[in-house]
């Protein structure tokens, strides 16, 4: 009989299955185990690193189910997994998670959703996210006052290079947007968990020439509610931004680029800041239409019917684990 294996990074192989960034494996677990079908977890192999698409061989040709946690591995009998932008809700997907996920090809249309449907899920999280000052990563308590109309630029540290999402470095966004802001203040907020010495030592020689840039650790959402754009490779601060209808520009790959600006090359931010400014609406419907209609949303009654149908179409359908 097959069995599913949940592959995670060692640091949380450990870890309870029931914490946030966690909690879709808690959950594939348990109802695995109420059907009587076997799930392990393990460290994942030492060479399936962040950027792996493929291992280049049949490891995984085992007759099992393998779930890989924040990764992007397109191979037979494969699954990767991640928390997406808003905790609670999770990617599961043969293709990869987030810049890879699937929802980057679909289309969308503001009249796919209705707006009355749409703005009480949008209000809900505003309440949650944006009125309660919260994100993924802790978030200072403080209020912090930052110059109005500002431009704001999240780090987000090797990351995204790593996963072949952008070319552009944190230090080579930044600069391509100060040659583009004209008047506007530019805000810039670190990664939290990545930020390294050699980026904030360049980071403080270009503030020694360029008076518009305001360093600052603040609740983001004090950041968002004064910019007029936000500016990130693909940071799930662009879809926190969208509760506060504040407009993205992205420097790389996502699967949010429906409701953003993409800028491909240098040069291209100040015609990209001009697009963003007028967008005007489409966004209660834009994070329905993500998060209700294509991420996994733990709690929701569907959670166990969606995930036997991802299972399903990865070649693992209920009847293969309890033939026999």
């Amino acid at each position: 009989m097959p069995k599913v294996i949940i592959h995670l990074r060692g640091q949380h192989a450990s870890e309870d299955l029931s914490r946030q960034f966690l909690e879709l494996y808690g959950y594939i677990v348990r109802m695995l185990d109420s059907c009587g079908i076997e799930a392990e977890t393990r460290v994942m192999d030492h060479d399936v690193r962040t950027g792996t698409r493929n291992t280049g061989d049949r490891r995984f040709e085992d007759g099992n189910l393998h779930i890989f946690d924040d990764r992007h591995l397109q191979m037979p009998n494969v699954l990767n997994g991640s928390m997406a932008y808003l905790p609670g809700f999770w990617h599961l997907a043969p293709q990869g998670v987030r810049c890879y996920s699937p929802i980057a090809e679909k289309p969308f249309r503001e009249n796919m959703i209705p707006y009355k449907y749409a703005a009480q899920f949008y209000g809900k999280l505003k309440t949650k996210w944006k009125d309660g000052r919260q994100s993924r990563y802790n978030q200072s308590r403080d209020s912090t006052r930052l110059p109005k109309d500002a431009i704001s630029v999240f780090f987000q540290g090797n990351y995204p290079r790593e996963v072949k999402a952008t070319s552009f470095t944190d230090i080579s966004m930044l600069r391509d947007v100060l040659e583009g802001a004209g008047s506007h203040p530019v805000v810039v907020k670190p990664h939290p968990l990545l930020a390294d010495v050699g980026t904030m030592v360049e980071l403080a020689e270009i503030m020694e020439q360029d008076g518009r840039i305001t360093l600052t650790d603040a609740n983001i959402h004090d950041i968002l509610a004064v910019s007029c754009a936000t500016v990130s490779v693909n940071s799930s601060v662009a879809v926190e931004g969208f509760l506060h209808r504040t407009p993205a520009i992205l420097y790389g790959r996502s699967d949010f680029h429906h409701m953003a600006e993409t800028v491909t090359g240098p040069g291209q931010f100040a015609a990209a800041l001009e697009r963003a400014q007028t967008r005007t609406g489409g966004y209660a419907q834009f994070m329905t239409w993500y998060f209700r209609n294509n991420c996994l949303e733990i709690g929701a009654a569907n959670l166990e019917q969606r995930i036997w149908e991802i299972f399903t179409e990865a070649g693992f359908p209920k009847e293969r684990f309890t033939a026999g």
